[in-house]
């Protein structure tokens, strides 16, 4: 009975030690990531447009793969609340929506497992310069920043940029030496005295 109790310890020790912060299935791609950002971003412009009192305008973004996806998305979210948006500006309110910003990093692993791949931190970033205008002044000016952050596994980075524009992939930051190095023989280390006090236990 101490036996079978000390090897349970063990085991779960192991699955302890691999687990670490764990990779995670059903994570949302970059993709979604953005897509989820900008819709916040349109939530806030339409509480602005109810305050100006403005059901139609002609939307201006930039002409770069990244301003045309925003405005792609903006355009659905504002037809579907049944905004009018016009191809033209004649009589009607201005939205221009500059995006400086979209960036995807990741940082270096944050854990490493005996098996399977490290864990690193993901971040998912989006700037926005909005200002909404009629033909005699500016009514709304201001900048947006919104920002996501998770853990997910180096194995799964692939999959969540899998279809993604090539602005929404990022690289991974250089390894230090504690993870290059140190932490994978302390790894190795601490297995082969799980594989030790295994054989010796089970001897005894």
């Amino acid at each position: 009975m101490v036996l079978r109790s000390s090897l349970a310890s063990l085991f779960i020790a192991v699955s302890l030690v691999n687990s670490g912060y764990g990779s995670q299935k059903g994570k949302p791609t970059n993709l979604e990531v953005l897509n989820s950002q900008i819709d916040s971003l349109s939530n806030s412009l339409a509480d602005v447009l109810s305050e100006e009192y403005v059901r139609s305008f002609q939307l201006r973004t930039g002409e770069n793969t990244i301003a045309q996806v925003v405005r792609q998305r903006l355009l659905e979210r504002f037809l579907s609340r049944s905004y009018k948006v016009s191809s033209d500006s004649a009589g009607r309110a201005v939205v221009r929506v500059l995006v400086p910003l979209v960036e995807v990093t990741y940082s270096s692993p944050v854990a490493s497992h005996i098996f399977g791949a490290s864990d690193v931190m993901r971040s998912v970033r989006s700037e926005y310069d909005v200002e909404v205008s009629d033909s005699s002044r500016v009514r709304f000016a201001r900048s947006f920043s919104l920002a996501f952050r998770d853990t997910v596994s180096e194995s799964d980075i692939s999959d969540l940029e899998a279809g993604s524009y090539s602005f929404l992939r990022g690289r991974i930051e250089s390894r230090s030496f504690f993870d290059s190095f140190v932490q994978p023989v302390l790894f190795v280390a601490s297995a082969a005295v799980i594989v030790y006090l295994f054989f010796t236990l089970r001897g005894s």
